[in-house]
């Protein structure tokens, strides 16, 4: 299963980690890796580009960032929840969206 994690403080995503494997298909042919991964990595880049270098970790079926304060950040997170929150309704054996 792929868990997304938000991690917060006062109401607001201060990182955000994806983690493990959906467990679909095959490692390189998973279609719902590929679109998590997808929209985890581009809200990471599009925070980056914004912000500067937000840092990441990155490992076998891990990708973990820190969200900076401020009100572009938070609409780019919001898309990215709406988006794996589509996912996880059509996929919720293999994909858990979870606040901690």
């Amino acid at each position: 299963m792929i868990t997304v994690k938000l991690f917060g403080k006062n109401g607001k995503v201060t990182c955000v980690r994806s983690s493990g494997h959906s467990g679909l298909s095959e490692s390189g042919s998973d279609i719902l890796c590929a679109a998590v991964s997808t929209l985890v990595q581009t809200a990471y880049l599009a925070i980056s580009d914004i912000y500067g270098d937000v840092g990441y970790k990155k490992g076998d079926g891990l990708f973990e960032f820190n969200v900076p304060e401020g009100h572009d950040a938070e609409v780019i997170i919001r898309a990215m929840c709406l988006g794996l929150q589509d996912l996880s309704s059509g996929y919720p054996q293999n994909l858990k969206l979870e606040e901690a």
